[in-house]
């Protein structure tokens, strides 16, 4: 009995505290530019870490948030972060300053290369094991993604306002004018709710005419549910 009793003691001092802390250390990573594994695209392939390992293409991942901005790199690393601030424009190349190209180290070809680079990041997370990961982009093709991406989200989001979509990493083939080309896509094949993390009751992106009429007949749903006849 008495050591049944120190035991169950022992186990009531144990127990989990009613804050643990681990909300404040998930802010913490959230203040982070990079979280998790880093995302590349190239060469018709998704790659992660430093190690440059191959992601299968099709790889499921929800996609959280995106954010913008100008990086500038020196010593080929990131040395500045200008960041696009909520409901406001991107800054302009000429506000940034750093414009003598005597100054800028050589890029790969040799030539002066513009140390500020506009940049996307998207966050993702893997739907079954919370691993956490953030692609970088730089290029046109990959900004058009993110861009491509943001307005499928508006366009749900006119009629389920916390859905956040499930994508596969794919990649398309991209015309330039130095030949055939890949790009990366964000295809969405479902929908989550931020809230709940249940899948959003519509699944299907709809045209921006259709996600206005949508919501009207949702309202008018919910209008002729109150009336008491």
């Amino acid at each position: 009995m008495s050591n049944s009793h120190s035991l169950m003691q022992e186990h009531q001092q144990q127990q989990l505290p009613a804050d643990d802390g681990w909300n404040d250390a998930a802010q913490e990573a959230g203040e982070r530019t990079i979280r998790g594994t880093l995302l590349k695209f190239a060469d018709w392939r998704w790659t992660a870490g430093k190690e440059a390992t191959p992601i299968k293409d099709g790889t499921r991942l929800v996609a959280l948030a995106t954010a913008a901005m100008w990086v500038r790199w020196a010593d080929s690393k990131p040395a500045e972060y200008r960041m696009r601030q909520p409901n406001r424009r991107l800054p302009d190349r000429d506000e940034l300053g750093y414009e003598d190209e005597s100054e800028w180290e050589a890029g790969r070809n040799g030539e002066p290369q513009d140390p500020w680079r506009n940049t996307r990041l998207v966050y993702l997370v893997h739907p079954e094991t919370a691993e956490a990961f953030t692609f970088s982009t730089s290029s046109w093709g990959g900004r058009n993604a993110v861009s491509d991406l943001g307005d499928a989200i508006t366009r749900m989001r006119t009629v389920r306002r916390d859905a956040v979509p499930i994508v596969e990493l794919r990649a398309a083939e991209m015309p330039t004018k130095h030949g055939r080309k890949s790009k990366p896509v964000f295809k969405i094949v479902g929908w989550r709710s931020a809230d709940t993390g249940e899948p959003a009751p519509v699944e299907k992106q709809l045209t921006a005419p259709q996600a206005v009429q949508a919501e009207r007949e949702i309202n008018t749903k919910e209008m002729d549910d109150e009336i008491p006849f």
